[in-house]
């Protein structure tokens, strides 16, 4: 893409994650408790709750989103100047920005359906409508730019690609939940008041997370210049694939715990903390270490050579995503429980710090101070809410550290560090230098390193039973291959 749109144009199109960023954030915090109420309603087999939510959710998103839609074509020509867009740019990035505020308005109106889902806990179907629909946009993407249709073709495939989510989820909540009853009756603001309520904490949570994801962006574009943020948006775009695996574990994890404590299962909420973390590190902290230590093959194999500055923007990223990631199991259970006001505080420590240290940072180290900021700020609040959660739920955190985390962390590193060493001795002998021969080498690197990773934790005696039924239920409903594959992981574990 960016070779095919220029530097300049790439950083143009990187302002639509941020318009898309903006409208997923400001909902009032209602996404997250729309997702946390379906559940509680859902369990409870409240019918009337769970339509008053559904239909107090959809008007309540369409009127805010008009709202952000009206202010922002209101203010386009001002937003265009303050990031100080070139001249010769300055018509096609309206016709981006306008656009991109309009498909994402809608998508946030309507996705109101996939937490539906999600609270019914049917995230497989969610994630196959994702999956389904970020392949054609691949497609897409590449049909696109190789018909030379540039900005304005990639908005278009964008809006195809929003599209068929939200058919999907609607089609899929109506076939599971059965037919929604819309009555004027369920428009009581006083029955809806547990969202707000709750949707306030979680809306400054949101706005925080917004700074600390676009801070960089925003202050590259102004402190340095357009094509600065192309290069930052590469390595950005590797430490988000990251944060997605991250991400993609602890979808199920908010109506879990809304089941769990709709019930009143305390002490199954402790319990999920502590194995929650210990399969969120241990699959996705392996994944960290082995980016951090091949990010420059990566991005060589992904846009080519020649992109140093966006390697060490992705290693800062994904050391600062992996220190976030040990906060993800605990705000879970805050959302889950109805309590997020912990992670608000967290949130905002974090945002107060990206932004100062943002802006210090830049006026004496330019463009590496911006990027220092984020993982800085993000380990400082991190640490505050683990400290913060510890200390309510009277957990030791060194007994907790050398039980879920040592054993992976040494493991981990242990592997790594032979592998690279190996990489360094076979390139000494052996040179790769066709994208097909890196992704092999990596590939098998891959296979070595998840191997002797499972073979070492074995040895360590790192999984219990609990673990291994668990494994087992969890992949009972997997195809036939993929049980042969969960079978061969069990004997290993």
């Amino acid at each position: 893409m960016l070779l095919k749109l220029g530097p300049e144009k790439f950083g143009i199109w990187a302002l639509v994650s941020v318009i898309f960023t903006v409208f997923h954030s400001l909902d009032f915090g209602t996404g997250t408790a729309f997702l946390k109420y379906f559940s509680e309603f859902y369990v409870k087999k409240d019918d009337e709750a769970f339509n008053r939510t559904l239909i107090f959710g959809i008007l309540f998103n369409l009127l805010l989103m008009s709202a952000l839609v009206f202010f922002a074509f209101l203010l386009k020509d001002k937003i265009i100047l303050l990031l100080k867009i070139p001249r010769h740019l300055q018509d096609i990035t309206v016709f981006v920005f306008t656009g991109a505020c309009i498909i994402f308005a809608i998508n946030k109106v309507f996705g109101i359906f996939t937490a539906i889902l999600n609270g019914m806990q049917r995230m497989e179907i969610t994630n196959s409508i994702l999956v389904t629909a970020s392949f054609f946009h691949t497609i897409g993407t590449f049909f696109v730019l190789h018909m030379g249709w540039g900005l304005k073709g990639l908005l278009v495939n964008q809006s195809v690609k929003i599209f068929l989510i939200i058919v999907g989820s609607i089609f899929f909540a109506r076939k599971l939940y059965g037919p929604f009853h819309f009555r004027f009756s369920y428009l009581n603001i006083k029955k809806a008041k547990y969202l707000i309520n709750y949707g306030i904490n979680m809306q400054i949570s949101n706005i925080a997370n917004l700074f600390n994801l676009q801070t960089d962006k925003m202050l590259i574009i102004y402190f340095i210049n357009l094509t600065s943020v192309s290069f930052y948006e590469i390595g950005q775009k590797l430490s988000l694939f990251f944060k997605m695996i991250v991400n993609l574990m602890l979808s199920a994890l908010v109506p879990a715990i809304s089941e769990l404590d709709a019930s009143g299962k305390k002490d199954s909420i402790l319990l999920l903390y502590e194995k929650g973390n210990k399969y969120l590190f241990t699959i996705t902290f392996p994944i960290a270490v082995f980016l951090l230590f091949f990010t420059d093959q990566l991005i060589h194999l992904w846009v080519g050579p020649g992109f140093q500055t966006a390697s060490i923007v992705a290693k800062l990223l994904i050391i600062g995503i992996t220190i976030n990631m040990l906060t993800g199991i605990g705000t879970s259970i805050v959302r889950g429980i109805g309590k997020p006001v912990y992670e608000t505080y967290y949130a905002l420590i974090s945002m107060i710090l990206n932004i100062t240290f943002g802006i210090l940072f830049v006026l004496h180290f330019g463009f590496w101070g911006i990027i220092v900021a984020t993982p800085l700020s993000v380990m400082i609040g991190s640490t505050f809410f683990i400290f913060q959660f510890h200390k309510i739920y009277n957990i030791s955190i060194f007994q907790f550290f050398k039980k879920v985390y040592l054993k992976p962390f040494s493991v981990s590193v242990f592997i790594i560090v032979l592998l690279y060493l190996a990489d360094n001795l076979i390139k000494s002998k052996i040179l790769f230098e066709s994208k097909i021969e890196i992704f092999l080498l990596l590939f098998v690197y891959g296979i070595f390193y998840s191997l002797f990773f499972l073979i070492f934790l074995k040895k360590l005696k790192y999984w219990d039973t609990v673990d291994k039924s668990l494994f087992m239920e969890t992949t009972a409903k997997l195809p036939y291959i993929n049980k042969l594959l969960s079978y061969s992981i069990l004997k290993i574990i």
